[in-house]
């Protein structure tokens, strides 16, 4: 279970700005980014502005040890845009909007385009087992995205065309007076896509994989007593996808709610209550190839999957600072509750209907944790956290060919400490260290819902346990004028990792020949460097780099000896990007980037592999007049054609070609 509330987001907007390198995310509290205990990237609306990427997967791509698909989220199955951080490979980080998780709550996935980036603030990136804090999903560290503050009014929109057929127009407003604020938000994003199959897995059925997405939010904050705000936030969401072939579509409807009440009472002290709901709905057609018909050539709809879930939580959270060798104190408890279920109509060739193979269930998380931050010394700092998490999942029916049909409840919990340490040394240097423990719970999609496809069926598993991380980290940091250098060594161990075993052929049903079910059977193993320079000369100059190094390997896997010893998919052993923001003479603004990944396997097996391949991308934005400024973005400058998914399951596909993009900005204040 997520935490739900880091701060107040009043709270953190009003800490961050451009200039100020605040974060609340790391400590519940806002701290200057050279006092925090942890490995920690913060990215600025300027910096987001610079960088041509349109979603906030792809602007993550430069932060060192976060992992995502190659393919950017609107080119991919959108179960497929998972997030880890540190090699842990998966759906093994929580990723935040404004404190609120936004993980989906039946398959864990993120959709990065439900928040256009033109409505964001900051981003703040924190590596690490984050569990002791946030609960669920934060194995590999916490992900907190930011949105403007409603603290005066004004106006951001901007519009764009380009490559492909793509537009996309997006807006944010304020009206801020005495005591309150109002902000309205919208968004159209649009793309005729791009072929990403190799030639030889092309045919008559072939398109290119297109998407329209639309957003909306309306949010406001009020100071009720002169001790007591309010802050809400209604958002919609949806996104129509055609994915590889004219068959294969994905349509996802998305409403969330979010509200906050914080109480000073005191001096340093703050009361804090957070709760929130989403609605999601996502439809998905699976086609299969008809009898005698070539893969490539014919197709029709063989499944066609409903998924409905709703997500609802509440936390109450309390922070005191004090003056002496404890500086804060903090505690609070949360819960969370899930539930969703998966309807999948499956067809055969002439579009009848054969069955509807149906998993549903519920999910109940309980948390409450503590933390102090201590300082005996005045250089040394001591932050220690605990968390106790309460795991209970019930209602569960798994209703496939050959599956259980109500399935038994489960129950677990789990205690997850942590202890970072950092100690002050003179000319700007810093010594700092963790240990902690971690989990993550399997998802509903895990624990009820089956997938099958002619032949071949894969169980889900009612019984799964949580997986357990166990990880120890040491960096130090060097802060001292225009530079910041952060380098962290880490290593961490899971147990109960999830996986799958292959069941006995005379087991499964009428029309299987091959079925699998997932199960608690592995190990894993991920151990690396990860380094971060930030150097800011002058006002108009600034540059980063960035690397990470890392070693994320299945120790044992009894089910499937070989993939130990393996590197896991998805995870490069070598990442390195770089970029420079640039101001120059009538206020152009010139901002390249770069970036390179190592080869990775495609598949646990390592039979299938992506290639390894560096890109250029760059922007550039010049302006008017009058808050006008008009753009230009383009990714893949010089049009390198690599693979990028390989995963054996379909063609190897090619990542994102050349696109430009250019359009206009507006900010009036």
């Amino acid at each position: 279970m997520p935490c739900l509330s880091l701060v107040s987001p009043a709270v953190a907007q009003t800490a961050s700005s451009p200039t100020s390198d605040i974060v609340v995310t790391a400590t519940r509290s806002a701290l200057p980014i050279t006092d925090v205990p942890a490995s920690v990237s913060v990215i600025t609306s300027e910096q987001i502005e610079g960088t041509p990427a349109r979603t906030i997967d792809d602007v993550l791509r430069r932060v060192p040890s976060v992992d995502l698909p190659i393919a950017s989220t609107n080119e991919q199955h959108p179960t497929d845009t998972i997030v880890s951080m540190r090699g842990l490979s998966g759906i093994r980080s929580l990723v935040l909007l404004d404190g609120v998780p936004i993980n989906d709550p039946f398959f864990g996935y993120v959709q990065w385009s439900e928040v256009p980036v033109e409505t964001v603030d900051r981003i703040e990136v924190v590596r690490g087992g984050g569990a002791p804090l946030w609960g669920n999903y934060a194995m590999g560290g916490v992900i907190n995205i930011l949105t403007r503050p409603i603290d005066r009014t004004g106006l951001v929109a901007e519009a764009a065309g380009g490559s492909r057929g793509a537009y996309r127009a997006d807006g944010h407003a304020a009206l801020a007076g005495n005591g309150f604020g109002v902000g309205i938000e919208a968004g159209v994003n649009h793309s005729d896509g791009y072929v990403e199959q190799v030639e030889s897995a092309r045919g008559a059925i072939t398109v290119p994989t297109g998407f329209t997405s639309h957003t909306a939010a309306l949010s406001g904050n009020a100071e009720l007593a002169p001790d007591l705000r309010a802050r809400a936030r209604v958002s919609y969401y949806d996104n129509d996808q055609n994915f590889l072939t004219r068959l294969n579509t994905n349509t996802q409807r998305t409403w969330r709610y979010t509200g906050t009440l914080t109480w000073t009472p005191a001096a340093g002290g703050t009361v804090e209550l957070t709760g929130f709901h989403n609605d999601e709905h996502f439809v998905t057609n699976n086609p299969g190839t008809p009898d005698g018909a070539g893969v490539n050539d014919a197709e029709y709809v063989q499944n066609r999957h409903r998924t409905r879930a709703n997500d609802r939580g509440a936390s109450l959270v309390w922070t005191q600072t004090f003056e002496g060798a404890v500086r804060s104190l903090s505690a609070g408890a949360d819960y969370r509750g899930v539930r969703g279920s998966d309807h999948a109509a499956i067809f055969d060739e002439t579009g009848t209907q054969l069955r509807t193979d149906t998993g549903s269930g519920n999910q109940r998380f309980l948390g409450g944790y503590v933390q102090a931050d201590v300082h005996p010394l005045d250089r040394l700092q001591l932050l220690l956290s605990v968390r106790y998490q309460d795991f209970y999942s019930y209602d569960g029916l798994d209703n496939t060919p050959g599956g259980l049909g109500r399935v038994r409840s489960r129950h677990d919990n789990d205690v997850d400490p942590r202890l970072s340490i950092r100690y002050q040394l003179p000319a700007g240097f810093a010594l700092r260290g963790a240990v902690y423990r971690a989990f993550r719970a399997p998802t509903l999609d895990n624990l009820y819902r089956g997938a099958s496809v002619p032949g071949y069926i894969l169980y889900s598993n009612a019984a799964l346990k949580p997986e357990t991380l166990e990880g120890a980290e040491a960096g130090f940091d060097f802060d001292r004028g225009p530079i910041r250098f952060q380098a962290t060594a880490y290593t961490s161990r899971i147990s109960d990792f999830l996986t799958y075993r292959y069941l006995d052929p005379a087991t499964l049903p009428a029309g299987f020949d091959i079925g699998a079910r997932l199960i608690n059977a592995g190990r894993a193993r991920s151990r690396g460097v990860e380094a971060e320079l930030t150097w800011r000369p002058t006002p108009k100059l600034s540059a980063t780099a960035a690397y990470t190094y890392a070693d994320s390997i299945v120790t044992r896997n009894p089910e499937d000896p070989a993939s130990v010893g393996v590197q896991q998919p998805g995870i490069p052993r070598h990442k390195v990007s770089a970029g420079v923001d640039w101001t120059g003479p009538f206020g152009i603004r010139v901002s390249p980037r770069v970036r390179y990944l190592s080869s990775t396997n495609g598949d646990p097996d390592n039979i299938y592999r992506t290639d390894a391949h560096f890109i250029a991308d760059l922007a550039a934005s010049a302006p008017l007049g009058h808050g006008l400024e008009t753009f230009v973005q383009i990714e893949n400058l010089f049009d390198r054609r690599y693979i990028g998914t390989n995963d054996g399951f379909t063609a190897p596909l090619y990542g994102k070609p050349f696109t430009a993009m250019a359009g206009f900005r507006l900010k009036l204040d």
